[in-house]
């Protein structure tokens, strides 16, 4: 944790990320461009599969046991977490990381109005692009798709990939970055990217961000320093990846001037380095509201959700 300071005399921040997942990209990136260490830590960062602890996914596993420092996840995640007495806060904004619809190109689905009936696939029951998905087809057309759809739960974010491309699906809630080199190959389409979604519903709204890096409470009042030192080499590296495509592409380990490429790109702009104002807790707990399905209580977002630590852009 920060107390380490075998490296130099710098703390050590330990990360728990999924090696296939966005996060890591962003994490590289600090560490590539020296970042942790122009802000005063050393970032250790620890990748892994994509794969379920129980009902929990391997990173929030590891940093509720203790084994991490840093992971990241949704806010409805955060909440659920602290509501259960977890004492994790949000330390940093991420961005809007919502994934897409995708079908085989020659279905008939093509609109979220053609669901019912379908096989859907999503990573797991509590995934915040379902919850998305569902509350949407409640507003604009009358209908619950785990009511009017058959949702089929694949556990991880690959094993969904597999059983829409294996043909045991109707279509699938994929995680953004697996969008366009699925979509590339010809076999399928995109029917709606749900970032763009979020940010319509009720009405259209300015986008938010969603997700955030997170971490124990206590770390947050034990290294205030070391998680100021987080927050500006992240920032950093954000504003660096959206002005160098080049080191976009090495830290995503995707080829430069492909057209999926170019698509995978335009989608991370579109969701990474919102900018964060304290107002915006208020559209979360809209969107909160909005995405609890029917009949579930609607709570507050509990106290402390977005607590010492995070800080508005450039602070």
């Amino acid at each position: 944790m920060s107390a380490d300071t075998s490296h130099g005399a710098l703390p050590t921040l330990r990360g728990a990320f999924e090696a296939t997942g966005s996060g890591a990209w962003l994490m590289r990136a600090i560490v590539a461009c020296g970042l942790d260490e122009a802000n005063g830590y050393r970032l250790a960062l620890q990748l892994g599969d994509d794969r379920m602890r129980g009902e929990r996914h391997a990173t929030e596993a590891r940093l509720i046991d203790g084994e991490v420092d840093l992971i990241d996840t949704d806010w409805l995640s955060l909440a659920r977490h602290r509501a259960a007495g977890l004492p994790l806060v949000a330390a940093a904004p991420y961005g809007a990381i919502f994934g897409g619809l995708v079908v085989p190109r020659g279905s008939a689905l093509r609109g979220l109005a053609d669901l019912p009936g379908m096989r859907i696939g999503v990573v797991h029951a509590q995934d915040k692009n379902w919850l998305l998905l569902r509350a949407a087809c409640r507003l604009r057309h009358g209908f619950d798709p785990a009511e009017a759809s058959h949702c089929i739960a694949a556990g991880s974010k690959s094993a969904l990939h597999d059983a829409l491309c294996g043909g045991a699906l109707d279509a699938a809630l994929l995680y953004w970055h697996q969008v366009p080199a699925l979509v590339a190959g010809g076999a399928f389409r995109e029917v709606c990217d749900l970032a763009a979604l979020l940010a319509a519903i009720p009405v259209p709204r300015p986008q938010v961000p969603t997700s955030f890096f997170v971490c124990h409470e206590a770390l947050s009042r034990s290294a205030p320093a070391l998680l100021h030192g987080f927050v500006h080499s992240a920032a950093a590296a954000a504003l660096r990846l959206r002005t160098d495509p080049g080191l976009w592409s090495r830290v995503a380990g995707v080829p430069a001037g492909s057209w999926a490429g170019a698509v995978l790109r335009r989608k991370w702009l579109a969701r990474v380095g919102l900018p964060w104002a304290p107002h915006m807790a208020a559209r979360l707990q809209e969107l909160a509201d909005l995405m609890a399905p029917p009949g579930a209580p609607r709570h507050a977002l509990p106290a402390g959700l977005l607590a010492a630590g995070l800080h508005p852009r450039g602070e």
